[in-house]
């Protein structure tokens, strides 16, 4: 893929990113005016970490801190996407396409808005199994991406970098579309418990810990500070995100918010580093 064509997708992502931003802060706004909010009932769904956290007086589970966290990652997507413009313009960067994939899968996490605004949640529509599907596969995305970002960026690999985030994209939506949905409950965090939710989530640790991995043996490898420095940060990145797609009260979302942003910045500082060292 050519700088001018990775250039075009990115800012064609970026507008798109603009838009779900903007309709989902009208419906917000709707919503808000027309007092059509129905957040999560008391019997909503509950990971493991946020029963055992539920026992603390500053970590009970508040709607608002939801929203917030949901509201921070759709806006992230638009910013990184921006600052990714500003400094990769003229950057040869395949680790920057699949970092595009990441975002999408990120920005999917922003439908999770909708659920509670005028009764979606308590409905069985279509539209209700659509946005499970939608969520489902941006976070088998998020960590597919990432891996490939760690395993495809050798120079020799730059020609099948649009192939392999085809694949990924659309095993993503082929995992998603074949996963139960369970509509009738709702988790605390807005949104659609899935079948098979300790497999999912097992399999998407390990996809995680393999991106890790191979960071780390590229780093090895070549013996640079770059990119054990992004191997760091990559860790801090996938906690902050981690830790607001949990978020449901505002000490999971100020540490979430602070780990996604200062991983961001520092991933992609040594990314652009590595490149100018190149």
């Amino acid at each position: 893929m050519t700088i001018k064509t990775r250039n075009r997708l990115l800012k064609a992502l970026f507008f798109f990113s603009i838009v779900c931003c903007i309709l989902l802060a009208a419906s917000l706004t709707v919503a808000l005016l027309t007092d059509a909010i129905v957040p999560p009932s008391d019997s909503a769904v509950q990971t493991s970490l946020q029963r055992a956290l539920r026992g603390l007086p500053f970590m009970r589970c508040q709607f608002a801190a939801t929203m917030t966290a949901i509201g921070i990652m759709a806006l992230y997507v638009p910013v990184t996407l921006f600052l990714i413009i500003a400094f990769f313009e003229n950057t040869q960067s395949s680790e920057i396409i699949f970092f595009a994939g990441v975002l999408l899968g990120i920005l999917c996490e922003g439908i999770r808005m909708l659920i509670p605004l005028f009764g979606l949640g308590l409905s069985f529509s279509h539209f209700l199994i659509f946005i499970g599907r939608v969520l489902a596969a941006g976070r088998f995305a998020v960590p597919l991406c990432f891996f490939c970002m760690a395993t495809f960026s050798e120079t020799h690999q730059r020609q099948d970098v649009e192939r392999n985030l085809t694949v990924v994209l659309a095993l993503s939506v082929v995992l998603a579309a074949e996963i139960p949905l369970n509509t009738a409950q709702l988790t605390t965090t807005c949104a659609i418990p899935t079948g098979f939710a300790t497999v999912s989530v097992i399999v998407r640790f390990l996809i995680f810990a393999l991106a890790l991995l191979s960071f780390l043996l590229n780093a090895r490898k070549h013996g640079i500070l770059e990119m054990k420095k992004m191997a760091l940060y990559y860790v801090v990145l996938v906690a902050g995100y981690v830790l607001l797609l949990l978020a449901d009260s505002f000490v999971l979302l100020g540490l979430g918010t602070a780990a996604l942003a200062l991983g961001t910045v520092q991933f992609l500082r040594n990314l652009h580093r590595l490149y100018k060292w190149k």
